[in-house]
C-alpha cells in the first residue's frame, strides 16, 4: 500500500494480468481458481491476502513440480500460480522489478498457451482464439496508462477493473476450445484422476504419498507461523565463488532450532570432509556456530545456490563421508576393520 492508502501501481499491475488469465482458470476448472481470484481481490483491496491463499497456491505449485512441457494443463494452472504469488508479494527473489517480471509471466503463459493452439488445433478451427500475446502486450500498455492516470484518478484503476470483470465471460468463451487439446478438464495437481486439494494418499500417482516433504517452502513456513512442528531438514549449498583448493558443495543436516547438526562438505576432486556436534571443525570445515539465516535471505545470495534434499540423499552422502569420497560407500567393519570417520 502507498502512504494514502492507495494499493502499489506493481500490485494493481499484477491483478490486472490476473484478471486476463482467470478465464484460462476458468476452462480448465482449475482447484487454483478461488485462491487466484482471492489474491486479485487482496490486491485490489485494502483487506489484505490471507496466508491460507498463499498456502494453497504454493502447495499446488510444489505439488506439479518442475514441469518444462507447456502440453499439460497443470503447466499452466502453476504458471498462473506463481504470478498470483508474485503479485502477492511472496515470489522467489528475482533481479527485476516484480511489476517487469509478472508482466513477462503472464506473456510467457499466452505465448506457450498459443503455440499449442497452433500446434493441436485442427485446420478448420474457426474458434481457436488469435493474436492472444499481442493482446496481452497491449492490455499491458493499457495498464500502464491507467495506473499513471491513477495517481490524479483514484477511480481509474477502478474502471479498469471493471471493464476487465466484464471481458471474462467473452474470453472465457473463446478460451472453451482448450479443454479439447488436454482431452478434456484436469482436476488437479496429479492429473486427471486427482481429487486436489483433497487427495487420496493411496493414488500411486498422489503427490502427496512423496517421501521428500521440503520444509522450507512458502507453505511450509506459513504453517509454522501458525503453530505447525518444526523438524530437521537437509540444505545443499552450491558455494559459486569457491576456490580449487575449497569446498564447492555443502550438505548440512539442519537441526528445528536453526543451527547445523551435522555437515559434510565436496571438494572438486571428489574428496569428502565431514562434522557434526561432537567433531565441530576438521580440515578447514566447521559447523556454523550461528542460526542460520532466513530461507528468502539464502536464496537471494548471489553467490550461492541454494535448495533442500531428503534425508534419504543427505544419509548417503554422510556415509561416503567415512572414506572421505564421493561415491565409496562406508566399508564393512570386517573388510576395512581400520576405517574411521575423517576427522
Amino acid at each position: 500500500m502507498t502512504a494514502d492508502g492507495r494499493p502499489r501501481a506493481g500490485v494493481v499491475g499484477g491483478a490486472f494480468c490476473l484478471m486476463r488469465l482467470l478465464p484460462l482458470l476458468d476452462v480448465l476448472g482449475s482447484p487454483v481458481r478461488q485462491p487466484v481470484e482471492a489474491v486479485v481481490d487482496g490486491c485490489l483491496g485494502a483487506g489484505g491476502i490471507a496466508d491460507d491463499v498463499l498456502i494453497a497456491l504454493d502447495d499446488f505449485c510444489q505439488a506439479v513440480g518442475p514441469l518444462q512441457d507447456f502440453d499439460l494443463p497443470a503447466s499452466f494452472e502453476q504458471g498462473i500460480a506463481a504470478v498470483a504469488l508474485l503479485a502477492a508479494g511472496a515470489g522467489r527473489p528475482y533481479p527485476a522489478p516484480v511489476d517487469e517480471r509478472i508482466a513477462e509471466r503472464a506473456v510467457g503463459e499466452w505465448n506457450a498457451l498459443a503455440r499449442l493452439l497452433a500446434d493441436r488445433s485442427p485446420p478448420s478451427a474457426s474458434a481457436v482464439p488469435a493474436d492472444l500475446v499481442e493482446r496481452e502486450r497491449r492490455a499491458r500498455r493499457e495498464d500502464v496508462r491507467v495506473l499513471t492516470a491513477s495517481e490524479h484518478d483514484p477511480t481509474a484503476v477502478l474502471r479498469r477493473a471493471d471493464r476487465l470483470a466484464a471481458e471474462r465471460a467473452a474470453m472465457r468463451a473463446e478460451l472453451s476450445v482448450v479443454p479439447a487439446l488436454f482431452g478434456g478438464c484436469p482436476s488437479g495437481a496429479c492429473g486427471r484422476d486427482c481429487t486436489w486439494p483433497v487427495c487420496g494418499s493411496s493414488a500411486a500417482n498422489c503427490v502427496r504419498s512423496r517421501a521428500f516433504r521440503p520444509q522450507q517452502t512458502l507453505a511450509a513456513r506459513l504453517r509454522r507461523e501458525h503453530g505447525a512442528e518444526a523438524e530437521p531438514w537437509y540444505l545443499v549449498t552450491l558455494d559459486l565463488e569457491a576456490a580449487d583448493d575449497e569446498p564447492f558443495e555443502y550438505l548440512a543436516e539442519i537441526g528445528t532450532d536453526g543451527h547445523e547438526l551435522r555437515k559434510v562438505a565436496q571438494y572438486m576432486d571428489g574428496s569428502l570432509v565431514r562434522v557434526d556436534r561432537a567433531h565441530p571443525v576438521s580440515g578447514g570445515v566447521h559447523l556454523a556456530p550461528d542460526r542460520l539465516p532466513p530461507w528468502p535471505e539464502l536464496e537471494a545470495d548471489p553467490d550461492r545456490h541454494v535448495e533442500e534434499t531428503s534425508a534419504e540423499f543427505f544419509e548417503r552422502r554422510w556415509e561416503e563421508g567415512l572414506t572421505g569420497f564421493v561415491g565409496r560407500g562406508a566399508p564393512a567393519p570386517e573388510a576395512a576393520p581400520g576405517a574411521r570417520p575423517s576427522w
